[in-house]
């Protein structure tokens, strides 16, 4: 999730870099960064935009494609597929080296909350040849057949803004977290589905597993389905399957067809069960309990 040193130094030159008769005070006007969003749809396309709380993020209507695509970086190709999004999402701030972070955790947000397919993005325009960008890594969708893409209307942003922050400040409150939030932007970011499921899992063991030694599956296991108090959907031995599977693929004793329905079945059955336990998360306003081990255990023993 954070840019390479390297990236760094090149955005700060780029930034810094001031052309004949600029004056310095011009370096403090806010940058702009656009990125289009595609699988957005909207119950009505009308609705006004929305910016978010961080006041550096926005969903803006896009109507910049022509201008914005045209660049070298950019194929005839990209620039058709790029004039198809009719939305964006737009990073406004005097300081763009932590935008990527906010941008990732905005999307795993929307995914977090959504139910089937949600807003990705393939694409960085800037006015600034230089900053422009296709996006190799991007949230990806392993797709079952028949799936649906999530409808937003007006009413849904606030909620989505809510968590958003929520999510941002929880990041950085506690090492489990944070590692939680890096396992599970890997596993919404992963071509295949068993590097999907295998983050999906440690994912589930940054935020539920022991601090010492100890029955470690079966504490996992009992926490999760504790939490999310549906004994018959979600009972420890449904969990341990789950568990089971990642012990098949990290000791080689599932095949690893990169198409197999049954395979994808339990990926998505994985995704959702890592979905519930975020929002259940969320519901109870539970992440200020993970700031040390004995706060969060203390938590998750009264479940």
């Amino acid at each position: 999730m954070l840019p390479q040193p390297a990236e760094q130094a090149r955005m700060q030159a780029i930034h810094l870099r001031l052309f004949d008769g600029v004056k310095q005070a011009k370096l403090s006007v806010a940058m702009r960064v656009v990125m289009p969003l595609f699988q957005f749809q909207l119950t009505n396309p009308h609705q006004p935009e929305f910016v978010f709380s961080d006041e550096r993020l926005a969903i803006r209507r896009f109507n910049e494609a022509e201008h914005l695509s045209d660049r070298e970086i950019f194929s005839k190709r990209d620039r058709a597929y790029i004039d198809q999004a009719r939305w964006a999402l737009v990073v406004e701030a005097n300081d763009l080296s932590q935008y990527k972070l906010d941008v990732n955790m905005l999307l795993m947000t929307f995914r977090i909350l959504g139910d089937h397919l949600t807003p990705t993005i393939k694409y960085r325009l800037f006015d600034d040849d230089d900053l422009c960008d296709r996006l190799e890594e991007t949230e990806m969708h392993i797709r079952l057949p028949g799936y649906k893409y999530e409808v937003y209307s007006s009413e849904d942003f606030p909620r989505i803004d809510e968590v958003y922050m929520m999510l941002r400040q929880a990041e950085h409150s506690c090492v489990r977290l944070k590692n939680a939030f890096y396992s599970l932007y890997r596993a919404f970011n992963s071509y295949h589905w068993i590097d999907s499921y295998l983050f999906y899992m440690m994912t589930l063991e940054a935020l539920f597993s022991l601090d010492n030694k100890g029955p470690a599956t079966q504490t996992i296991c009992d926490r999760v389905s504790k939490l999310l108090k549906s004994p018959k959907k979600w009972s420890p031995q449904r969990i341990r399957d789950l568990y089971d599977v990642r012990s098949r693929i990290a000791h080689g004793r599932l095949e690893a067809r990169p198409k197999s329905i049954a395979n994808l079945r339990l990926l998505k059955k994985m995704e959702r069960l890592i979905k519930l336990c975020f929002r259940k998360l969320i519901a109870k306003k539970s992440f200020p309990h993970f700031a040390t081990p004995s706060l969060r255990d203390h938590f998750l023993a009264q479940l």
